[in-house]
């Protein structure tokens, strides 16, 4: 069987920016939350998969590896994720087919080293990635 990236995006951001942030990359998030997402993995459906691929088995992400590439520039996205306007969060998680998120975390991008948090993503955890501008 397959490993598959989910994840989602909150609405109301500004579509053009957000088209913007994601041309360049092989990821697109839908809109909605973490009960949209955990039903859709639940149910088996690919309605908030992040990746065209046949599958993600083959994705750094989780692999435990910092240096990949790829994580280099998922980081780029989720750096450009973070200037379009009304962004909130992304969700993300990678679930192998058929399991469902045992757990959730919330972190805030500026509190984490980007590449060691996407090399050492856990599956079956749905992930919140703050993303909105933090005020001092």
């Amino acid at each position: 069987m397959c490993y598959f990236l989910h994840g989602a995006i909150n609405e109301g951001i500004h579509q053009s920016d957000y088209q913007k942030a994601v041309q360049d990359t092989l990821y697109r998030f839908e809109t909605g939350g973490k009960n949209e997402v955990n039903a859709s993995i639940e149910k088996g459906d690919f309605q908030y998969r992040i990746t065209l691929n046949h599958c993600d088995c083959d994705t750094p992400i989780g692999g435990k590896n910092p240096t990949e590439k790829e994580l280099k520039e998922f980081q780029q996205l989720l750096l450009q994720l973070k200037s379009v306007r009304g962004i909130k969060y992304i969700y993300l998680s990678k679930n192998w087919v058929n399991e469902a998120n045992e757990k959730e975390q919330t972190v805030h991008i500026d509190d984490i080293d980007i590449l060691n948090f996407l090399a050492n993503l856990e599956d079956n955890c749905l992930y919140k990635i703050e993303l909105y501008k933090k005020y001092d």
